[in-house]
């Protein structure tokens, strides 16, 4: 791997989160590189509000994706405030669409020179070792992908190998 210029970190916001945009942090500190954060919010969550919409409730797609928007953005704020890195490092990028799908094609436009992901998105399942989305983009992504691993992770990875 050569030097180390741009560092994408997608992120689901959940309480994962924190720990996954600290470790690309600490790459972006490491190598004085930048680094672009990268917010999908999923088509499918859009169409079952959609669905909602169609039996008559008073919600709107659009009004849900600004939401999210606006969520996402203060979680962000909050979350580059405790990690002390300076926000003009920091590009944030907001898609709609297939979470693998446009994290690839965020890869390929932006050409970053690591990514760095958590094993877990939004189901947080404590026994799963890694979720869908990280593991598409693990085999998937023509750039390497530095896996971040929170302590419940590394305790289960730990026990399973203990007891095998």
């Amino acid at each position: 791997m050569d030097t180390i210029k741009k560092i994408l970190v997608p992120l689901a916001f959940a309480d994962y989160s924190q720990g996954v945009f600290n470790c690309a942090v600490q790459m972006v500190l490491k190598h004085d590189a930048s680094l672009i954060v990268l917010s999908i919010i999923n088509s499918r969550d859009i169409e079952s509000v959609e669905s909602i919409v169609s039996m008559g409730y008073d919600v709107d797609a659009e009004h849900y994706v600004e939401e999210i928007r606006k969520e996402r953005k203060q979680k962000l704020n909050k979350m580059a405030d405790e990690a002390k890195i300076d926000k003009d490092k920091i590009k944030v990028m907001f898609k709609i669409g297939n979470p693998v799908d446009e994290i690839l094609k965020v890869i390929i436009k932006e050409a970053p020179d690591l990514v760095v992901m958590g094993t877990r998105g939004r189901g947080n399942l404590k026994n799963i070792i890694m979720g869908s989305v990280a593991e598409k983009v693990f085999k998937r992504s023509p750039v390497n992908v530095l896996s971040y691993r929170d302590e419940d992770v590394k305790k289960n990875l730990t026990k399973r190998f203990k007891s095998g």
